[in-house]
C-alpha cells in the first residue's frame, strides 16, 4: 500500500470498532464495519477488511458486500478527514513529478551538536495530542478546535507545564500555580528544540500563553521544521492558525519575532482580523514600509482569526484562495490598509 493511503489508515483507524492488523505485506486489517454495523446481535462482529490492492487502500465487507476504495471510505467515515486526504494525494502526485536534487557530497555537510537534539529532547517527556486517548480532555479541545487529523503529532500535552519548564530552566516558573498546557514546539530545520509556547486549556486564564526560549538567538517562530522557505509561504500570529495552511510559520503572538526567516520575499504576513487594533494595524504599517507582503482580510470576513474562519465553516484551502487574492504591497498596500482600518 503507498505511503499516503497507508498514513491514512492509520489515521481513520481510531474511527474504526475492532480496528486489528493481520498482515503488514501485503496489508491486511479487519475491522468492524462502519457500513452496515456487522451484526446487531453480536458486538464483536468485525467482518470487513481493509486491504491493499494494485499499491493501493481497498474497503470490503463479507457482510453487506460494500466494496469501495480508501478514499471514499474515509469520506463515508469522516468528511473533513477525507478533504486532508484529497489535497495529501495531490500534493504527493505534484512531488513525484518534480525532478530530485542531488544529495551534496557527505565532506560537504556541516553538523552541529545542540543541546537539545530529537533523542535528548524535553518533549520526550511530553505526550504527543496524537497519542492521546480519544477521551482525554487535551484530545477533545483540539479536535473541537477542527485542528487537521495529520497535525495532531506537532502539538504535545503537558499535565504539570510549570514543573516541566523547571526541568529545562531550573526554577523558571512557580510550580504553586502549575497547571496543564498546550506545548507548541520551536524546532529549527535540525529537529533541534530551542523555545516553545504553553497555551492554557482554562477559557479566561491569567496568561493565556507563556513562551520560553531556549535559544535567543533564535527567532521566536512557531514551524520552521515544516515550512519550506523556496516556495510561497506565509507567516500568521497564532501559532494553531499555522496548522490550517500548508505552507507556514507562526511568531509566538503579533508581537513575535520573524527576523533571522530565510527568503522573506517569499512570505506573506498575515495578521488577525481585528481592523480596529492599533498595534495591528501598526505592524502592517512596519510590514508594508518595509517592502514586504501582507494580507488585509476582504471586508466580508467576520471572524477574528484562522482557526475561528474554520470553525465557522469555511474551508482550509478556501482561507488560502483568500488569502492569495488579497496580498498586497507597496502603495497598494497602504490604499488597502487604510480602507480595511476602518471597517
Amino acid at each position: 500500500m503507498n505511503f499516503i493511503d497507508l498514513k491514512y489508515v492509520g489515521i481513520l483507524s481510531t474511527r474504526l470498532d475492532h480496528y486489528t492488523i493481520k498482515d503488514n505485506s501485503p496489508y491486511r486489517a479487519n475491522v468492524r464495519c462502519p457500513v452496515c454495523g456487522d451484526s446487531q446481535k453480536s458486538k464483536t462482529k468485525a467482518r470487513g477488511w481493509i486491504l491493499s490492492k494494485d499499491n493501493k487502500g481497498w474497503y470490503y465487507c463479507h457482510n453487506c458486500g460494500i466494496s469501495m476504495n480508501l478514499g471514499k471510505l474515509i469520506e463515508f467515515v469522516n468528511p473533513s478527514l477525507y478533504q486532508e486526504y484529497i489535497a495529501d494525494t495531490i500534493l504527493e502526485k505534484k512531488s513525484m513529478s518534480l525532478p530530485r536534487k542531488e544529495i551534496a557530497p557527505l565532506d560537504t555537510l556541516r553538523m552541529s551538536a545542540p543541546n537539545f537534539r530529537k533523542n535528548k529532547s524535553p518533549l520526550l517527556k511530553l505526550k504527543k495530542i496524537s497519542s492521546l486517548s480519544p477521551t482525554h480532555f487535551a484530545k477533545t479541545y483540539i479536535e473541537n478546535r477542527k485542528i487537521p487529523t495529520k497535525q495532531h503529532y506537532r502539538l504535545y500535552y503537558a499535565k504539570n507545564f510549570n514543573a516541566w519548564v523547571n526541568t529545562i530552566i531550573p526554577n523558571k516558573l512557580d510550580e504553586k500555580y502549575d497547571e496543564p498546557r498546550l506545548v507548541t514546539p520551536f524546532i529549527d530545520e535540525s529537529g533541534n528544540l530551542f523555545g516553545f509556547a504553553g497555551r492554557s486549556f482554562q477559557p479566561d486564564p491569567y496568561l493565556r500563553y507563556i513562551t520560553i526560549m531556549i535559544d535567543d538567538d533564535k527567532p521566536k517562530v512557531f514551524g520552521i521544521d515544516n515550512v519550506n522557505f523556496e516556495k510561497p509561504y506565509y507567516i500568521v500570529e497564532g501559532q494553531l492558525d499555522a496548522l490550517f495552511l500548508e505552507n507556514s510559520v507562526a511568531m509566538a503572538g503579533a508581537e513575535g519575532n520573524s527576523e533571522g526567516l530565510e527568503n522573506i520575499s517569499n512570505a506573506t504576513y498575515v495578521f488577525d482580523n481585528e481592523p480596529r487594533n492599533k498595534e495591528i494595524v501598526k505592524r502592517m504599517e512596519k510590514v508594508l514600509k518595509k517592502g514586504q507582503k501582507v494580507a488585509v482580510w476582504p471586508d466580508k470576513i467576520v471572524d477574528k482569526d484562522i482557526n475561528d474562519m474554520v470553525l465557522s465553516g469555511i474551508k482550509p484551502l478556501d482561507i488560502e484562495m483568500i488569502l492569495s487574492q488579497n496580498t498586497y504591497f507597496g502603495l497598494e498596500g497602504n490604499l488597502r490598509l487604510n480602507s480595511w482600518r476602518k471597517c
